[in-house]
């Protein structure tokens, strides 16, 4: 990376925790599960794995809000979870990570997404250890109008003050119509990221969005495996949405960025050589894409400043928030 470009990315960092932002969409808890696995069931041939302890960490929609406030700025939550203890273990990580959490409706009737990963040897914080099993606790489909209608409500109650929205759609049902509508009426012309699972064009009408390449890819109905089509469809896709910008990643080959009238700029991956985890690094890249737009970034800069964010992610474990300091560090060289 140039020095230049270098000293314009670390000056834009500087103004990230000067930032709010509210993210709204499909929050989860991550659950690990973390034991020593070294025998064999004598009833059943199974693997017998002996508890050592549960370590937490925000998924999903969750993750996404981790990443805002990791990297300095302030935060918004909101969304809709259950009234159960992995609701009560959600909020109280988001509380304690200094996120305001007053637009979260807890919904008796629902169920909060939960994610539990079985892992043996080593500890999640320290090293990756071998993952035995997953199994996912589910939301409860969409919320009912009365839930619906308390959420909209806290998204307008707590959007004055902010200088973005980001909607991060993860397929567990809270992005409705209504509760995205009341997202872009209220935005009043501020910057509205979107990152979605499985719905990109759903959401006409947003500042930018930040699909990965097999999510570009399951919308268009294309397989996009030469450059001729993900310049294709990436700048289709832009087209649909009306978004002032489109940013592809696409794991070890980079990312692509579309713009209008101009033409797309491939930007190398940041991280060659270091890739550990892949978990959580979209949600990385969508918080410091915004950032960086927000803090005065053209989009090819927030695009390069989301590269190297994204890059730091992928080495860490599990979905780990990267933090302003070692953004700063890399930058820093």
């Amino acid at each position: 990376m140039e020095a230049a470009l270098r000293g314009r990315l670390l000056g834009l960092i500087d103004g990230f925790r000067g930032l709010r932002v509210m993210v709204v969409g499909d929050l989860g808890l991550d659950h690990y599960l973390v034991g020593d696995a070294g025998r064999i069931s004598r009833e059943y041939p199974v693997m017998i794995l002996t508890h050592e302890r549960d370590e937490y960490r925000l998924g999903g929609a969750a993750n996404t809000v981790a990443n805002f406030a990791s990297l300095g700025a302030g935060v918004v939550a909101a969304g809709w979870i259950g009234a159960d203890a992995s609701g009560d273990e959600l909020v109280g990580t988001l509380e304690s990570i200094g996120c305001e959490t007053e637009a979260v409706v807890r919904d008796p009737a629902a169920r909060t997404v939960t994610k539990t990963r079985i892992v043996a040897g080593g500890t999640y914080s320290g090293g990756l250890g071998q993952h035995l099993l997953r199994v996912d606790r589910l939301g409860s489909g969409v919320p009912d109008a009365a839930v619906e209608e308390d959420l909209a409500e806290r998204i307008e109650r707590m959007a004055d003050g902010v200088d973005g929205f980001v909607l991060s759609d993860y397929g567990q049902g809270t992005l409705t119509q209504k509760v995205a509508g009341t997202v872009m009426i209220g935005a009043e012309g501020r910057y509205v990221g979107l990152d979605s699972r499985h719905r990109l064009l759903d959401f006409p009408g947003v500042t930018a969005a930040t699909p990965n390449l097999e999510e570009a890819a399951e919308v268009s109905g294309a397989g996009l495996e030469s450059e001729a089509e993900i310049e294709a469809v990436g700048a289709a896709l832009r087209t649909k949405l009306g978004a002032e910008a489109l940013l592809i990643t696409r794991g070890a080959g980079g990312m692509s960025l579309f713009e209008p009238g101009a033409e797309p700029v491939r930007i190398p991956v940041a991280n060659k050589s270091e890739v550990f985890d892949v978990t959580g690094a979209g949600d990385t890249v969508a918080a410091a894409f915004t950032l960086a737009r927000l803090s005065g970034a053209s989009y090819l800069e927030a695009a390069h400043l989301a590269n190297v964010a994204g890059g730091i992610s992928v080495r860490h474990a599990g979905a780990t928030p990267v933090r302003h300091e070692e953004l700063r560090a890399v930058l820093v060289g």
